[in-house]
């Protein structure tokens, strides 16, 4: 954890990093907190201690990294009920907000550690799932604009924090894609020539440059 934290912004780390670190360390078996405050999910805990092997100076964490690859890959894949290789345009209302949120960052940290290792294929694979769950949850229309299911997404993620997270999940994702689409020289997979694509969403509040 102590190797990720001082990248996790570079990596395009998007949640409340504090509120994940104390989750992890204080209540990591649990569902929701005592308060009942939904707790990071399996799947990015061990995403994000796969990337915390992968930058870790110490040779002991280092080879624990295979594993935690095995184990991100698999719980990562099911973070949602639907199948990871379904295009999510539906359903994803049915899950609570904070999970489509840690969905879409864990999709990305593992985007990040593929590329980075030289498993672009894969890096693509994540980036596109990430694509589909924020244009699936409509966080490319923000500003006010009615998803397929008749509600905005400041009702489907009530509270400022979550919509500020959407807000940068959203173009966490784009530069993401965009970046690599650039370096690896394919098309972009934000299909920018459909109408329903119109981005409607506010600059993002927290910079990750």
């Amino acid at each position: 954890l102590s190797a990720f934290i001082p990248y996790a912004n570079e990596l395009g780390f998007f949640l409340d990093l504090t509120e994940i670190c104390n989750t992890i360390v204080t209540t990591p078996s649990q569902e929701t907190s005592d308060a009942g405050v939904p707790l990071a999910t399996p799947a990015l805990i061990h995403v994000i201690f796969l990337l915390g092997s992968h930058l870790s100076t110490s040779t002991q964490v280092n080879v624990l990294e295979p594993r935690f690859l095995s184990i991100a890959q698999g719980s990562v894949s099911h973070i949602l009920s639907s199948t990871a290789t379904t295009p999510v345009t539906s359903g994803t209302s049915n899950h609570p907000h904070w999970i489509v949120l840690e969905a879409i960052q864990s999709h990305v940290l593992l985007a990040q550690y593929y590329f980075h290792t030289g498993r672009k294929l894969e890096g693509k694979y994540s980036v596109t799932i990430a694509i589909a769950l924020v244009l699936g949850t409509g966080m490319h229309r923000i500003r006010g604009v009615f998803v397929s299911d008749s509600e905005t997404l400041q009702t489907q993620f009530q509270g400022g924090n979550e919509v500020t997270q959407c807000i940068n999940a959203f173009w966490t994702v784009l530069a993401l894609n965009s970046r690599w689409a650039a370096v690896e020289g394919y098309g972009s997979s934000f299909p920018y020539w459909k109408p329903a694509m119109r981005i409607d969403t506010p600059w993002p509040w927290v910079s990750y440059c």
